[in-house]
């Protein structure tokens, strides 16, 4: 089965079981209210059943767009009364900088919500994303945080296979998370990291679905409220969510992924604009965002 084949058959399943009480919903609507978000022109990226969308439309009077790849997704957003977009991110990039450019400018905000982990190509995201938002616009990006101690717990009971329902393709934390940002032309303005939900799933299952047993551990996580507080670790470690928003800044996309930032900035020595691109790559390194990306260390380091 293909991703897509498999992306249909789930938005098929969860066409019957819209929900609108998803943490990640709640905290991702108290920034944009926290930030005095109202009416403006709103992009909702990978917006699968648009619950958040119409809670976009409905309690902040914005302007939405449903960006979508799966068939069923974006006929529910018309008969919900939304203009579509119809991209696939996983697509060649070409194919996706082509969609890119006949809305470029047009957003004052892009939200992707729980997105960024089921999608293989993390560059086309945040390029897209840069593009298609006005000057100095802004990106609400939400994410499960693989530091937290649940899923660490998960991992060690489990033979630290990574956790997931079987379609998460790729793992952030937050350092890896504002790495693949600032390298796309973004700076974070507000980290939101939060705890919400308690791992019950995670851990049930890590515990060959020994509910009980589940039930007890599970409880010790309510103390998260309290140690996603603490200095230095608590929001690496304490907290599920990476919620972020971030601001588009007036230098072009590099990449993460080391044949889109060579591509790149192939591209940007023939324009005669490489020199700022590299000095971005080597702030990067300095500050020792790079240090466990070897490959991608080791060309910067050569620059």
């Amino acid at each position: 089965m293909s991703k897509q084949e498999h992306d249909a058959a789930v938005a098929q399943y969860r066409s019957t079981i819209s929900t609108f009480d998803k943490p990640w919903y709640q905290s991702s609507l108290d920034l944009l209210k926290k930030h005095g978000f109202k009416g403006l022109k709103c992009l909702d990226l990978c917006s699968g059943n648009c619950e958040f969308s119409e809670m976009m439309r409905d309690q902040l009077q914005m302007d939405v767009t449903c960006a979508e790849y799966i068939p069923l997704q974006l006929e529910r957003a018309e008969k919900l009364g939304f203009a579509v977009l119809p991209v696939n991110l996983d697509d060649d990039s070409g194919k996706v900088d082509n969609v890119a450019a006949g809305f470029s400018g047009r957003f004052d905000l892009v939200v992707n919500l729980a997105a960024i982990e089921h999608v293989f190509n993390a560059d086309n995201l945040l390029r897209f994303v840069h593009t298609v938002l006005k000057p100095d616009g802004y990106l609400l990006v939400n994410t499960p945080n693989i530091s937290f101690f649940g899923y660490r717990l998960y991992s060690l009971l489990s033979g630290n296979r990574p956790f997931g329902d079987g379609h998460h393709v790729r793992f952030w934390d937050f350092r890896f998370l504002r790495t693949n940002l600032f390298l796309n032309g973004f700076a974070v303005s507000d980290d939101y990291r939060r705890f919400y939900t308690p791992p019950t799933d995670v851990l049930t299952r890590a515990l060959r679905n020994r509910k009980f047993i589940a039930r007890l551990i599970v409880r010790l996580f309510y103390a998260c409220w309290i140690l996603q507080k603490l200095p230095l670790v608590g929001k690496d470690w304490f907290t599920d969510e990476l919620t972020v928003l971030c601001q588009k800044e007036d230098v072009p996309p590099i990449g993460f992924e080391l044949p889109t930032v060579r591509r790149i900035l192939g591209q940007l020595k023939e324009e005669g604009g490489e020199s700022n691109a590299v000095a971005r790559l080597k702030e990067v390194r300095k500050r020792g965002w790079l240090d466990e990306h070897l490959y991608l260390a080791a060309l910067v380091d050569g620059l």
